[in-house]
């Protein structure tokens, strides 16, 4: 009896999961575009700073392009080119993806930096306001009541025929909390002319 009443309960409780997956819209998980502060670098300022930084605050955190997945809205429309290391987009509005990030808790993020390419001209679905530029955000959530916070956000101004490598050093919530939050970056990505290389944390420990 103990048993049945134990599967019954479980059952219930995973048919309400489903539901809750199920009745929450589309476009829920969708970050809000707000303005872009971060100065876009050229080959030799990024190389100069990558070197700086990591002499300044030991290891930066580097997350490629191979971390991240489909946020699972349009997972046919993100391709991950394993000759090129790089994630591209297809030709959709709505392409995210995502990663987790891992720092130190107790760290201090002082700047973070994102290496993107944007050729992308036009016309396509691309066109709609906002989704011309390829966009990267950094996130920390609420572990207790999901409530999650823009920490930095970085999108390209134009189109280029070169890698843009975009610096942000004003980060908000900047000292790492565990178990109190997860962190966790999001890429936009809605053409094959748009393409995620990789993320860079630059980080202190008191």
């Amino acid at each position: 009896m103990q048993c049945t009443n134990r599967f019954t309960i479980g059952i219930t409780l995973g048919l309400s999961m489903i539901m809750l997956v199920l009745a929450a819209p589309g476009w829920s998980l969708d970050p809000d575009t707000s303005r872009s502060t971060a100065v876009r670098l050229t080959q030799g300022e990024f190389e100069e700073m990558t070197q700086t930084m990591g002499k300044a605050y030991g290891s930066p955190l580097v997350v490629p392009a191979a971390a991240f997945r489909s946020d699972g809205l349009n997972p046919d429309q993100l391709h991950y080119a394993v000759g090129l290391g790089i994630l591209q987009g297809q030709d959709v509005e709505n392409a995210y993806a995502v990663a987790p990030i891992y720092i130190p808790e107790g760290a201090t993020i002082s700047a973070v930096q994102a290496s993107v390419f944007d050729g992308f001209n036009g016309p396509g679905a691309c066109d709609g306001v906002g989704y011309e530029d390829v966009a990267v955000w950094l996130y920390r959530v609420s572990n207790s009541t999901s409530e999650a916070l823009q920490m930095a956000f970085f999108t390209t101004t134009g189109v280029s025929g070169d890698i843009q490598h975009i610096l942000e050093t004003s980060v908000d919530y900047p000292t790492v909390a565990y178990p109190e939050y997860a962190y966790y970056a999001v890429a936009r990505l809605c053409h094959s002319a748009h393409a995620f290389h990789t993320l860079q944390i630059f980080y202190s420990m008191d």
